[in-house]
């Protein structure tokens, strides 16, 4: 019989996620906070419970989706968190998205409790989410991550155990950089393209079946050029993980300076006002720069 599962962080990723754990026929309780999802999670089958404590009580597996350490923190440690009376054969599948080091940390104090930990961050977005195809990239033990095995594959189709704890994590700053670099080239096209008189969205069409495609240029292209930038993987959350992946390179020693660029591109849209929409807003800042055009064509 599988193990049964809780879930805390029923957010835009975590959402879908939860839904296709109950959909693969898991025996799932949730926390939260949000009484509207208390109400449709338990519609759709889940229990509910009323501290991290209790879901630790109910569930030996625990699956975390929130927006930074200091929430899984939280959670795990706090006065009625996961670990506040011990969780012995507990195990704890983060896939938030955390620097390398705090992931070992939280690794090593979850031992202290008798507890395990894996750090296992997601790349797919809302859609991904969603339908079950995310790419997770898994840190910790392999023991482990076959145990959690059957909860992946309800969430994920490209699963990867890429090293000891905090691999994940370190992947997943590698995979945000290259997002955010190559959203600038995209920016940056656009409004060579638009100077030129060439319609963006032209534009995007036929880069998109030459060696310029990239994902980057399909999915956050076309959400810039059409403005449906409200939802999706907001830009606060983007310039927390260009920091992390900015810490993680200056920890190695590594020369890295567009990923410094798309960093501090990242927190002029946030101080711009835009923090909260989709980090494809970023065209928006491009827009500002060359004089205000707009960027719906």
């Amino acid at each position: 019989m599988a193990e049964k599962i809780g879930f805390i962080g029923l957010g835009v990723m975590g959402n879908g996620m939860a839904r296709n754990l109950l959909k693969a026929g898991f025996d799932l309780t949730v926390w939260t906070r949000d009484p509207a999802k208390v109400a449709a999670f338990r519609e759709l089958g889940a229990s509910v419970a009323e501290t991290p404590k209790a879901l630790a009580a109910a569930c030996p597996l625990v699956i975390s989706c929130v927006p930074d350490a200091s929430a899984i923190r939280a959670v795990a440690f706090g006065a009625d968190g996961l670990v506040a009376e011990g969780w012995p054969g507990g195990l704890l599948v983060d896939c938030s998205t955390i620097a390398p080091f705090e992931a070992q940390d939280i690794a090593a104090g979850l031992a202290e409790a008798g507890a395990a930990f894996l750090d296992a961050p997601i790349s797919g977005g809302k859609k991904g989410a969603d339908e079950g195809t995310l790419t997770i990239m898994i840190g910790g033990e392999a023991a482990l991550v076959a145990r959690a095995r059957p909860a992946f594959e309800a969430m994920g189709k490209n699963i990867h155990h890429v090293g000891p704890s905090g691999a994940g994590q370190a992947l997943k700053a590698c995979n945000q950089l290259m997002v955010a670099i190559n959203l600038m080239g995209v920016c940056e096209a656009v409004g060579v393209a638009r100077a030129a008189g060439i319609d963006p969205k032209l534009m995007r069409e036929v880069l998109s079946t030459g060696t310029g495609r990239s994902g980057v240029l399909e999915g956050h292209g076309l959400r810039y050029l059409e403005g449906t930038l409200q939802g999706g993987f907001r830009a606060a959350l983007m310039k927390k993980d260009l920091g992390i992946a900015t810490a993680v390179g200056a920890h190695y020693g590594v020369y890295q300076p567009a990923t410094g660029l798309a960093h501090q591109l990242m927190t002029g849209l946030c101080n711009a006002g835009h923090a909260n929409l989709d980090n494809a807003a970023l065209g928006l800042l491009y827009d500002m720069l060359n004089g205000g055009r707009e960027s719906a064509s």
